[in-house]
């Protein structure tokens, strides 16, 4: 993560924090990052040679589509006046892990080989709601090369219970069991 991207979301995020309206920025920020990083409109926006009188057109296009507050639309122009709008998703990621850290939730990554019903989801999410003392958002992806079983990545940490990760933890052991013999 970059410092720049650090400072800008730590500067948004200090203002929403002010206006009580953390939750809602982060909503209008991440809205803003999906729209503005749509590859074409990413590569024009972000140019060094588009001019401010051709950017800002653009950017009071996204603020009246998505509705934007005037502290996130006046945020919007400051990292286009800084030709900063190539970092808005390290901004976003950024501001996500403070507005998470402030809000006592932790974002669960859940990889499965095949695809969790609703019910198992809500446990896995729920075991680790428990044990981390922490509101969980649970996203799951599926990953056909761990054979079976899930692997849950949470701040940094990695819980691998994967089929693949036994099946050579197996494996070390027979090996290091038939050079032992």
């Amino acid at each position: 993560m970059s410092a720049v991207a650090r400072r800008y979301a730590k500067a948004i995020f200090g203002l929403a924090r002010e206006q009580k309206q953390v939750e809602a920025v982060g909503a209008e920020l991440g809205a803003a990052a999906h729209l503005l990083g749509t590859p074409a409109l990413a590569e024009v926006i972000s140019s060094p040679l588009l001019s401010p009188a051709r950017r800002n057109p653009i950017l009071d296009a996204v603020r009246q589509q998505l509705s934007l507050s005037p502290l996130v639309a006046n945020f919007l122009g400051v990292l286009g006046d800084h030709l900063r709008l190539g970092q808005l998703d390290a901004i976003v990621d950024q501001y996500q892990r403070q507005e998470d850290r402030e809000l006592g939730r932790i974002r669960l990554l859940i990889r499965t080989a095949a695809s969790l019903s609703g019910d198992r989801q809500t446990e896995i999410a729920g075991a680790f709601e428990q044990a981390l003392r922490k509101t969980v958002i649970p996203r799951v992806e599926t990953d056909p090369s761990l054979l079976g079983g899930v692997v849950v990545e949470a701040e940094g940490t990695v819980y691998d219970g994967s089929v693949r990760t036994q099946l050579e933890r197996l494996s070390r052991e027979i090996a290091r069991s038939d050079t032992h013999a």
